[in-house]
């Protein structure tokens, strides 16, 4: 069955260049907007300025040849109305109101519309030189920009001449403006998502390469390793993949050497099973000897038994269904009868074996299960310490209801890098007198104590021995 490709919006990939492309596309625009209405605001102020200066120019021309012609004596006969339009250009009006300047009376151009008139302040004008007023004709439904200057004789004003341009002229040069910018803005946008393309392809090839990573390990393969990528959290999320698969392998290893350990322990009570069933089938057990191997093949049945116990209860307690059966009992009695189940054990193996027990109050809570996580912790102290060692349990009252029992040992103490793992499913060492367990005892007594509320831990020193703690709170 083949794979279908992804949508490129279901990559991370695809999302990043659409994310970025997205957030381009909205700064161009923004920038186009931005832009383009400082720079039509700009335009309209340059060429209005432009207008401003024009008008003051020709009011000065005015007046200067107007006094120049006074002095002279003569009359006027400059001023002109196709002169002074001239000098305006063709996309100019320009409009005089005032004293009469040429002969006859004639004016230079056109009167001054009245409702520009009436806005024209000769105060204004005399203080800023040019007075900017926009007005609307009739007929017209925009309105018409002009910039009026005075023109005086002395000192004095005696008319003003006003320059306008048609509704919406001093705005003309923006659309050759706007195109370019919007140009601008569409090149740069162009650049920039090519630029997002490249550099979401480097950020995502480091992804490309974990992703083949995971494949290969899921495949099997774990000597898988991902090299550094140069970006510090891939590269932390590369060391944590190169953790995990190391500890992926160990752990293989583990269950393999577990696997190898559970046949083992398997198929030694089973061979002495068949081993006595066999004789016993076949006559050649002397008579008195048929107890013994009776009593042999229940032992080894016995051990089977608990051996696959082990495997059940960390199966149901890994896979959280696992029942507590909660009752009032003496922990104490409890304690006690731990003890007992394994005194014959500590006698064999040569270790002093002692108990202080405290008086303790009834608690609720799982007897058999207490009576077992003491039991496994009693039989790893006795196994681990060699003889004439002592191995100690004691019971007090714990604050807050409930019981702490704590199992010390003269064995030979644990390194502190594997306090933590001896607690883990098939971890196991050689004892001092050369067996191995199954690595599951203590794992389940701690999960066992946690099911119950509390916990176990352990305190240890090398060459000293150590100390393993249940706390057991009361479940009533």
């Amino acid at each position: 069955m083949t794979r279908s490709l992804p949508r490129p919006w279901r990559t991370l990939r695809g999302r990043l260049v659409l994310a970025a492309a997205g957030g381009l596309i909205v700064a161009a625009a923004v920038f186009a907007a931005v832009a383009g209405g400082l720079i039509r605001a700009q335009s309209e102020e340059v060429a209005r300025t432009e207008l401003d200066r024009q008008a003051a120019a020709l009011a000065l021309i005015v007046s200067e040849q107007a006094e120049r012609q006074l002095a002279r004596g003569v009359e006027f006969t400059f001023i002109r109305p196709g002169n002074l339009q001239a000098l305006v250009g063709p996309n100019t009006q320009l409009y005089y109101s005032g004293l009469q300047l040429t002969p006859g009376g004639e004016h230079p151009t056109g009167e001054i519309p009245s409702v520009a008139g009436r806005e024209i302040d000769f105060g204004v004008l005399e203080r800023d030189e040019v007075q900017r007023i926009d007005f609307t004709l009739p007929g017209e439904s925009r309105p018409t920009e002009a910039s009026a200057a005075a023109v005086y004789l002395g000192d004095e004003a005696v008319g003003a001449i006003l320059l306008t341009r048609p509704p919406g002229e001093l705005a003309s040069a923006w659309p050759d403006v706007a195109s370019r910018v919007f140009t601008a803005a569409g090149l740069g946008l162009g650049v920039a998502l090519l630029l997002t393309l490249l550099l979401t392809s480097r950020i995502t090839r480091p992804l490309t390469a974990m992703q083949a990573a995971t494949h290969r390990v899921a495949g099997g393969d774990l000597r898988t390793e991902l090299g550094p990528t140069g970006t510090s959290e891939l590269d932390e999320l590369a060391s944590d993949f190169n953790l995990m698969v190391r500890r992926l392998a160990e752990r293989e290893g583990e269950t393999r050497e577990f696997l190898m350990r559970v046949t083992h322990d398997l198929r030694t009570p089973l061979t002495a099973i068949r081993g006595h069933a066999a004789a016993l089938a076949d006559g050649v057990v002397p008579s008195d000897d048929v107890p013994r191997s009776l009593s042999a093949i229940e032992g080894e049945a016995a051990r089977l038994e608990s051996l696959v116990a082990d495997l059940l209860d960390l199966a149901r307690l890994d896979a959280q269904r696992f029942d507590l059966d909660l009752s009032s009992v003496e922990p104490a009695g409890v304690l006690d009868r731990a003890f007992d189940a394994m005194q014959a054990e500590a006698v064999n193996r040569g270790v002093s074996f002692e108990r202080g027990i405290d008086a303790l109050q009834p608690m609720v809570t799982d007897e058999s299960r207490v009576q077992r996580i003491v039991s496994n912790l009693l039989d790893n102290a006795i196994r681990w310490t060699p003889a004439g060692g002592t191995v100690r349990l004691e019971g007090r009252a714990r604050p807050g209801g409930g019981f702490r029992a704590s199992v010390s040992d003269t064995g030979p103490g644990i390194p502190v890098v594997q306090q933590e793992r001896i607690f883990e499913a098939f971890q196991s060492e050689e004892t001092p007198d050369g067996r191995r367990g199954s690595g599951l005892g203590l794992a389940i007594s701690r999960q066992l104590a946690r099911a119950l509320g509390g916990d176990v831990h352990v305190e240890s020193r090398e060459g000293v021995g150590s100390r393993f703690v249940l706390d057991v709170p009361d479940r009533g």
